[in-house]
């Protein structure tokens, strides 16, 4: 992308937002729009590199997202003329969310590379609405109408213990860890969500925890188009929305 060097700064920022597209808010738009970025043909006749599998990972309900299999010819990299962080910066705007994004390589994951458990708890507990079979535990139990179970006989501190132990054995913290993209995404570096398996979360064992809750983040995407020839088109700067886990709950 080639910009008039006579033109003000102003000038040049607004033709740049003009070509950054915006897509839908979907995920599966974010796998659309990237469908020709890594096409099995390469430009040039290059020996073609191969995707997993025979179509693209199912975007909407199997999160967090597969790693792309990217093109490896570096005609599809976004040259270093147009790696301007700042510019890139003010052209995101308020879509740029720290917390989850990075330029560069953030510290955490040089010393936490699997990523840090999301334990938000208060005295003890997770802070959130408490499940309501945890508000049940210790109250006798029915079967029908005549068949009664008593309860837990103990004090009311003893079974708090009991609730706060249940309830959070049974809670799913997210588990976040901070990915990069490649040189195609800006930023590069996204802070992922996946849910904790390292047991059953339920009682008996069986249930794992599995994702409830995601969010996007709005990325730019280096886009390279391919005509029905193979042959590489205009390349650009495109939004795409990236989904992130956010929560996740004990499931078959």
């Amino acid at each position: 992308m080639l910009l008039d060097k006579s033109m003000g700064e102003s000038g040049r920022l607004l033709l740049l937002s003009f070509l950054f597209a915006h897509v839908s808010a979907s995920t599966q738009a974010y796998f659309d729009m990237l469908k020709e970025a890594d096409n099995d043909m390469d430009i040039n006749d290059v020996t073609a590199f191969q995707r997993r599998g025979t179509s693209r990972p199912a975007p909407s309900d199997k999160l967090p997202i597969m790693d792309l299999i990217e093109n490896p010819n570096a005609a599809f990299d976004p040259p270093e003329s147009e790696l301007n962080h700042m510019k890139l910066r003010k052209l995101l705007g308020d879509d740029f969310d720290p917390e989850y994004m990075g330029i560069g390589r953030p510290i955490i994951a040089v010393f936490q590379p699997n990523g840090t458990v999301s334990l938000n708890n208060r005295r003890g507990r997770p802070r959130e609405q408490r499940p309501n079979f945890v508000k049940e535990i210790g109250k006798p139990i029915r079967y029908g109408t005549h068949i009664r179970v008593p309860g837990l006989n103990m004090n009311s501190r003893a079974k708090q213990k009991v609730k706060k132990y249940i309830w959070n054995y049974t809670h799913c913290p997210v588990v976040y860890a901070w990915k990069d993209l490649g040189i195609r995404f800006w930023p590069q570096w996204i802070k992922e969500g996946h849910c904790y398996n390292g047991r059953s979360c339920s009682i008996p064992p069986g249930m794992m925890c599995r994702p409830t809750k995601s969010e996007t983040r709005t990325l730019f995407r280096w886009h390279c188009p391919l005509n029905r020839k193979g042959q590489l088109l205009k390349c650009r700067w495109i939004r795409i929305q990236y989904p992130i886990i956010t929560k996740c709950s004990c499931s078959c």
